[in-house]
């Protein structure tokens, strides 16, 4: 068989066309794992971090709002709770506020908030949801808070085991920017309902 001899020139090209094909195979295998870090209905389109390098850290309340809504008997009560990063307000009446938030890549939290000058605090453990289809809930969607420890002036409580004290949906999660949004609702065949929904915004330190 009559061998084929590549001058200079043909070997560069060929170099040139193989290299260009292992980029462009390289990307969009790359591609594919970055656009699959999106969980959150606001999460950034690409990301080059996972979801859990960018949720940990330390993070401060900015502003947000929870809204309580309960019914029976006819009568229904709202009452609507205001965050700003230095004040709470509910009812017409405001005080000075600041929360932190700070996630472990070890799996461990501490949430501390200052109310009037009162210091409260909870530690304990996080880790992500897994995937609920019958909720329509995707895998690491939302975060749940297990508590071990909350302090406060009067002293200190402590659990054992596993226990979800706090399960939020993550409606964005940016390197900076993080954000909580969901809504529960309870209702009784007695007539009686409740509704409890959350929209905070927290910013890394």
């Amino acid at each position: 068989m009559e061998k084929t001899i590549l001058n200079t020139n043909q070997i560069y090209y060929v170099k040139k066309r193989i290299l260009t094909i292992s980029l462009a195979l390289i990307a969009i295998g790359g591609l594919t794992t970055i656009t699959g870090c999106k969980k959150g209905e606001n999460d950034p389109f690409l990301s080059l971090k996972s979801r859990t390098a960018r949720i940990s850290g330390e993070w401060k309340l900015s502003e947000g709002t929870i809204t309580e809504t309960y019914g029976g008997g006819g009568a229904t009560t709202t009452d609507v709770t205001t965050y700003t990063s230095s004040t709470v307000s509910q009812g017409g009446s405001t005080t000075s506020y600041t929360e932190t938030m700070t996630i472990e890549k070890d799996g461990t939290f501490k949430i501390e908030y200052v109310e009037g000058g009162v210091p409260y605090s909870v530690t304990g453990n996080w880790f992500f949801s897994g995937k609920i289809k019958d909720l329509d809930l995707k895998k690491k969607e939302a975060i749940i808070f297990s508590e071990l420890v909350y302090t406060n002036p009067g002293g200190t409580s402590t659990y054992t085991g596993l226990y979800g004290d706090q399960i939020l949906l993550l409606d964005q999660l940016k390197s900076k920017e993080l954000i909580f949004k969901g809504m529960v609702t309870y209702s009784d065949s007695d007539g009686s309902s409740a509704s409890y929904e959350y929209d905070r915004t927290f910013e890394k330190q």
